[in-house]
């Protein structure tokens, strides 16, 4: 199991949402609208953990000394 499968199940484990909502979280579907995405997803209930998590499955360098905010701006400004 590769190490993207790991924290994709980590993630999937604490999501509430539809399979399509994670999928789109994770950057595996994009929708037609970008906006949509970032709409239907509450960054600020999660908790910081979950949100590294989301950088790294999604391929950003940098995050891990990211504060909760700067994190959330990095994901839904660069997706």
């Amino acid at each position: 199991m590769s190490t993207n499968d790991t924290i994709y199940k980590k993630i999937a484990s604490n999501f509430s949402g539809t399979r399509e909502q994670l999928l789109k979280l994770l950057g595996i579907i994009t929708p037609e609208n970008p906006q949509e995405v970032q709409e239907s997803i509450d960054y600020s209930s999660m908790k910081v953990t979950e949100l590294k998590d989301i950088a790294k499955a999604r391929g950003h360098k940098g995050y891990s000394t990211l504060k909760k905010a700067e994190l959330i701006d990095l994901l839904t400004n660069n997706g």
